[in-house]
């Protein structure tokens, strides 16, 4: 060849090699082998290669490897019945085409009505892998929060003009609690009052929906825990066995359990509105209490977090080293983090009740922490948020504090995933962070009354879904 002039090298190589590298070696390779290369393409390059030919599109929409790349992204599927129906992505690209408006709040049966109609009309191209589907939705929605305009909002005051300072969503209704001795219960559609819960002898302090919205629970400083049908607001139960104050509840299911300043915490059937187990063994008030269905563990005053079994009210592990009150609690897995007016959070192993972090704040943690991964963020009595790494002994990465921050104490935390935290304040602003990179993002929402637990509800009450 090398005999030959340059021009008839160059033919030779276009007639006899480059037809070798026209051939699909991909789908010529063993399954296994084709989907382990194509796993190392970004999800974009996915999308285009799945154009290739039938075989390609096979093999880039495989359902093992859009669910690596959720994972990679920490992307978990939706719960119920926020996840509505498989294809999102699909459908709404299908809506586009079609025409079809479709709302988040469409019922169930109308939107599988839209999707046979999409699929007569455009055959299977849409039905595609599941993780796939996860991904893009998900995606779809970071992009929502990140950028798209927020079109309205709306602002309801309490008509007793206290602070609005608890807040819960669940199953289309809004739950709120102030100072006073009510609950509020609002349709999340259109904003709407929907009824008051009367009933409380004084200040309601806490409460929570139960995850199907049958049931609506609270504590106040009359001593008692009610319980309220979530669809008509009737009351169901009066749970009077404390002697004080009920400060804080955890519900799972339909098994609840209250703390109170008695200093003892209480597991109640809320079904039947039966007493079940008394845990005793704080020497002061119960600040705080996180309950995940096998588990409870409670914060106290008396400088100790306790782990207690649901089942037959035994405690297994009393977690010491806090030097002032347990103001606050998560539990996520196996892991409890308790946040102390000491300036400390600790982080603990439950089963083998240990201390495995301590993170040294200097700041008492005021209102919530939450866990990503192995990053805690804690928000403090000042205007600033600290994210964490737990591991080796725990050290603070970020401070979400500059110039666009808040001006005044935050009140709220709600983490959206894929490393989107949103704060809320008294100064009125909920605002938008990325944890991982530690910036501010965006305003969300302003209300006119800053200063004001307000602005609590919005961080509070957030969806993680803004399709």
């Amino acid at each position: 060849m090398s005999d030959k002039p340059e021009s008839s090298k160059t033919q030779l190589e276009e007639d006899i090699i480059e037809p070798l590298f026209q051939k699909d070696f991909l789908s010529q390779l063993p399954e296994e082998v084709a989907y382990r290369i194509i796993s190392y393409l970004a999800p974009c390059d996915l999308t285009v290669c799945a154009g290739v030919s039938r075989t390609w599109q096979r093999i880039c929409e495989d359902d093992r490897t859009w669910r690596k790349k959720c994972l990679e992204k920490g992307y978990v599927k939706f719960d119920a019945p926020i996840f509505r129906f498989l294809g999102g992505w699909a459908t709404n690209r299908a809506n586009e085409q079609a025409g079809i408006t479709f709302f988040s709040h469409m019922d169930l049966q109308e939107a599988h009505q839209n999707r046979r109609e999409r699929e007569i009309e455009y055959g299977q191209c849409y039905e595609r892998s599941s993780w796939k589907s996860l991904y893009l939705r998900r995606k779809r929605i970071i992009s929502n929060w990140r950028s798209r305009a927020i079109q309205a909002s709306t602002v309801q005051k309490a008509r007793d003009d206290n602070a609005v300072d608890h807040i819960q969503v669940q199953s289309g209704r809004i739950v709120t609690g102030s100072n006073g001795n009510t609950l509020r219960i609002w349709n999340v559609d259109d904003a709407q009052p929907a009824f008051t819960l009367t009933g409380h002898m004084g200040a309601v302090y806490t409460s929570q929906v139960s995850e199907d919205g049958k049931y609506i629970v609270s504590g106040s400083t009359d001593r008692t825990v009610r319980v309220w049908c979530g669809q008509t607001g009737v009351q169901r139960h009066v749970l009077q066995r404390h002697t004080s104050i009920v400060y804080r509840i955890s519900l799972h299911g339909t098994t609840l359990v209250s703390g109170s300043s008695d200093q003892t915490l209480r597991v109640w059937d809320i079904a039947d509105g039966k007493c079940l187990h008394i845990l005793a063994g704080h020497l002061e008030t119960v600040s705080c209490v996180q309950f995940d269905g096998k588990r409870v563990v409670s914060g106290a005053y008396d400088f100790t977090v306790k782990v207690w079994n649901v089942q037959t009210g035994e405690c297994l592990h009393t977690l010491t080293g806090h030097t002032n009150p347990v103001l606050s609690l998560l539990l996520e897995f196996d892991l409890v983090v308790s946040g102390s007016q000491d300036g400390t959070m600790r982080v603990w192993d439950v089963r083998r009740g240990t201390c495995i972090a301590i993170l040294n704040s200097h700041e008492r943690p005021y209102y919530g922490m939450q866990l990503r991964g192995n990053s805690l963020v804690a928000c403090y009595t000042g205007s600033d948020v600290g994210v964490w790494d737990i591991r080796e002994g725990g050290s603070c990465i970020h401070r979400l504090q500059d110039a666009n921050g808040h001006t005044f104490n935050i009140t709220s935390l709600q983490l959206l995933g894929s490393g989107l935290l949103v704060s809320s304040s008294y100064d009125g602003w909920v605002k938008l962070w990325d944890v991982d990179k530690g910036i501010f993002v965006r305003d969300l929402v302003r209300l006119q009354a800053g200063k004001s637990y307000q602005g609590r509800q919005s961080a509070g009450g957030s969806k993680e879904t803004f399709d």
